[in-house]
């Protein structure tokens, strides 16, 4: 009944006769005959008038549903709108009702308490004085109680007690590492360099700039690199860390550069096949890399440029590449260890950028593959446990770890012989050679034991600072 048209019905008729009339000559006449070929033309074109008249009755009919069910939902959240306004509107009614009551309520005892001031005010003026001033109280030279010098000791003391308290007890739970004397001790890794904690607005510039103090970080870095062999830096370098974001990607995209500024010839390799992010240092594309020549499936002609040339002379990079479903079957498999060994004698040094160890068996596949292994360990982000779990596995994984670097460390928040011992470079200003000392610093000849480790100096510092700011505000008081 909704298809029904004077059109569509003509068609309809006319179809079904030459039909009728076909299937009569039929008994007849033989299909290839040119009168019956002539007929089923004429069937088929009047079937194919008929079907475009369905389809465009339908779409029209289709068109007129979406059109109602639109204006359906449109009056739906009109009035949707305007219960939400009925129910806003009788909320404010109810609260401007309350509010009233209070008003008239706090009008008739203000008239009350203004009836009974005047009422005071007469009577009082009624009464005679009875008293009389006899002779002036002395005024004190100081309060007698409470005593200032007293209170400030005493509570200087509880300050300084419970600051002490506080310290110790959060220098205990603290389980990650603060200062290079920590991961040498308990990791027994050489401290091959110190990287300063930079604010991430200020990290590219810095890199850039060099004569920065990240940038000479990382000069020291490779200079200690230089010398972690008898034979030099290694010729194939892996840089991994036990956790995501300890610095890992851009101790491999500095290192490249301030090798290749030596005259080596340096490939960077982004061995991180589930989170890659060396190619974003670098400004280039992922489209192709490693993986594709791993799984066979990059072109002849897209051979040449698998190796990226950039905007820094004698540094080459290549990128991960599209991202494979099966990443450590691709790394441990024998086409990488021979890609690994033909990069060697093309290029001077290889660095492979690794993703991290904790809970991926990437890392220790690639350790096996380059002749170092360099550890980055956050400063007061990885734990101690994560970080002994990743070295542990590393070794027997087969890797030769060569030492660590520790990133993100705040050189001003401790004590200043970490500064001078593992090379502070913000005390120095470029060119002058002059350094900036920020406050004196006692050789410690005469000093106990106890009071030359880093962990008694930095609870004397913060208690100094809290004390001293701590009398400052009872000076402004008194």
């Amino acid at each position: 009944p909704v298809l029904e048209s004077a059109g569509l019905q003509k068609l309809s008729d006319k179809l079904a006769d030459l039909t009728s009339q076909y299937q009569q000559k039929l008994g007849i006449l033989k299909p290839g005959f040119p009168e019956m070929q002539q007929l089923q033309s004429q069937i088929k074109e009047l079937q194919r008038l008929y079907n475009n008249g369905v389809l465009t009755i339908t779409d029209s009919l289709r068109q007129k549903y979406q059109e109602a069910q639109n204006k359906e939902a449109d009056l739906k959240s009109k009035l949707a709108e305007m219960e939400m306004q009925q129910d806003i509107f009788n909320d404010k009614n109810i609260k401007y009702t309350i509010l009233k009551r209070e008003v008239d309520s706090n009008r008739s005892q203000y008239d009350s308490l203004i009836t009974k001031l005047n009422e005071v005010g007469v009577s009082s003026e009624l009464k005679s004085q009875s008293a009389a001033i006899v002779d002036f109280a002395a005024q004190p030279g100081s309060p007698y109680s409470p005593r200032l010098t007293i209170s400030l000791a005493i509570a200087l003391f509880l300050f300084m007690a419970l600051s002490a308290s506080i310290i110790y007890i959060i220098e205990l739970l603290n389980n990650t590492f603060t200062n290079p004397e920590q991961v040498e001790k308990e990791l027994g890794l050489a401290m091959l360099g110190i990287l300063p904690l930079v604010d991430d607005r200020e990290l590219i510039a810095s890199i850039a700039d060099q004569k920065s103090g990240l940038s000479e970080a990382y000069r020291s870095l490779r200079t200690s690199l230089q010398f972690s062999g008898a034979e030099g830096a290694p010729r194939s370098l892996l840089v991994t860390s036990s956790e995501p974001s300890e610095g890992k990607s851009t101790t491999s995209f500095k290192l490249g550069q301030d090798f290749a500024a030596l005259g080596a010839r340096v490939l960077i390799v982004d061995g991180d096949l589930r989170k890659p992010n060396l190619h974003r240092l670098f400004g280039l594309d992922n489209t192709i890399g490693l993986s594709n020549l791993l799984t066979n499936t990059v072109r002849k002609e897209d051979l040449a440029s698998i190796f990226r040339a950039t905007k820094y002379p004698n540094v080459t990079v290549l990128t991960s590449g599209t991202i494979p479903p099966n990443p450590a079957d691709l790394l441990s498999s024998p086409k990488m260890a021979l890609i690994i060994t033909n990069l060697g004698k093309r290029f001077d040094l290889v660095i492979i950028d690794a993703p991290p160890v904790v809970g991926l068996s990437d890392a220790p596949i690639l350790s096996r593959l380059a002749e170092g292994t360099l550890m980055v360990i956050s400063t007061n982000q990885v734990t101690r446990k994560s970080a002994k779990t990743a070295l542990k596995r590393l070794r027997a994984a087969g890797a030769n770890v060569v030492g660590a670097a520790m990133s993100k460390f705040a050189v001003n928040k401790f004590d200043y012989n970490y500064g001078y011992k593992y090379m502070n470079y913000q005390y120095y200003d470029y060119g002058t050679g002059t350094p900036k000392i920020e406050g004196k610093v006692d050789d410690g000849a005469d000093q106990p034991a106890y009071a030359k480790s880093p962990a008694f100096r930095r609870l004397v510092r913060r208690i100094r600072s809290g004390v001293g700011g701590f009398v400052d505000r009872a000076k402004s008081i008194s």
